[in-house]
């Protein structure tokens, strides 16, 4: 299964990213942060679909480090 995954620069930052898709009723979920891909934050948020990821992204909703796409065993840095 492929899907999305929100990396920060810091634990701060996925705290309030956190708090503001709750309140926006985004379907994600906290995880932790694969060490492969960056070792930043310890967590990141996980996002299936991917027009919800594109409304984050044209929206502004939330500061974040990267975007990465899992793709079978890959990572691959979206933006």
């Amino acid at each position: 299964m492929n899907y999305y995954i929100i990396v920060f620069k810091n634990t701060h930052d996925a705290m309030s990213a956190e708090q503001k898709l709750n309140g926006l009723n985004y379907k994600f979920r906290i995880m932790p942060t694969p060490t492969l891909i960056t070792q930043s934050c310890g967590i990141c948020i996980r996002i299936e679909e991917e027009e919800k990821l594109n409304e984050i992204i044209n929206n502004n909703t939330i500061e974040f480090k990267n975007i990465y796409k899992k793709e079978e065993a890959n990572y691959i840095l979206i933006k």
